[in-house]
């Protein structure tokens, strides 16, 4: 089970440790099984020193598309990723950002939060069982017949993409105390408040 805490950071299956928010990528590293990590190649993604302006890079990084050297690398468990992300101005070589990403419809990893198995029900289910979660409009997902699920705890700094049926593809995001650190850009959480494009140097 990967459990996730947005005091700790995600306590890792196995009795393997926890990687904790704050924590620098040797940090991390030496926490993970060494046959778990993958390493990220740079492609079609910019560094945040490649791109113009603050807010471009901000919102590369909020949409999972920045490119950062020190963090390009993930763990694999059985059906999820686990990816690492460092903070924006003055924190980048702290861990500020988790992702979880399901690889198969039905993962064997449980992916916890306050004891309830996001992955492992429906959308609607897991929705009522986060009373503060905000439910974004449902929107075609792609493969046929699949509907995609936003769900957004702001005070827990979690946001979740679930689809229906469940498939590969599916994501958990949890934000650490260092995401505060893109304030230098604007305040926006989960979207860049100064229309910062991601895209920009890449496909305009």
């Amino acid at each position: 089970m990967l459990e996730l805490s947005q005091d700790t950071g995600v306590t890792l299956p196995g009795g393997a440790g926890a990687v904790r928010f704050g924590m620098t990528p040797d940090e991390v590293l030496s926490t993970l099984t060494e046959g778990a990590v993958t390493r990220r190649r740079q492609c079609m993604t910019l560094t945040r020193e490649q791109y113009p302006e603050l807010r471009h890079a901000h919102d590369a990084w909020l949409n999972g598309l920045l490119h950062d050297p020190d963090w390009a690398f993930e763990a694999e468990f059985d059906g999820v990723t686990l990816g690492f992300w460092g903070g924006g101005p003055g924190a980048a070589d702290r861990l500020a950002r988790l992702d979880v990403t399901t690889t198969v419809p039905a993962p064997a990893t449980p992916v916890a939060w306050d004891d309830i198995d996001l992955f492992g029900y429906p959308a609607g289910e897991v929705a009522e069982a986060l009373p503060e979660a905000t439910r974004l409009p449902d929107g075609p997902a792609a493969g046929a017949g699949r509907t995609a699920t936003g769900l957004v705890v702001e005070t827990a700094g979690l946001r979740l993409s679930l689809l229906t049926p469940p498939s590969a593809g599916q994501r958990v995001v949890l934000l650490g105390p260092d995401a505060r650190s893109w304030q230098a850009c604007c305040d926006g959480a989960w979207e860049c408040a100064k229309e910062g494009d991601a895209l920009t140097g890449i496909m305009r």
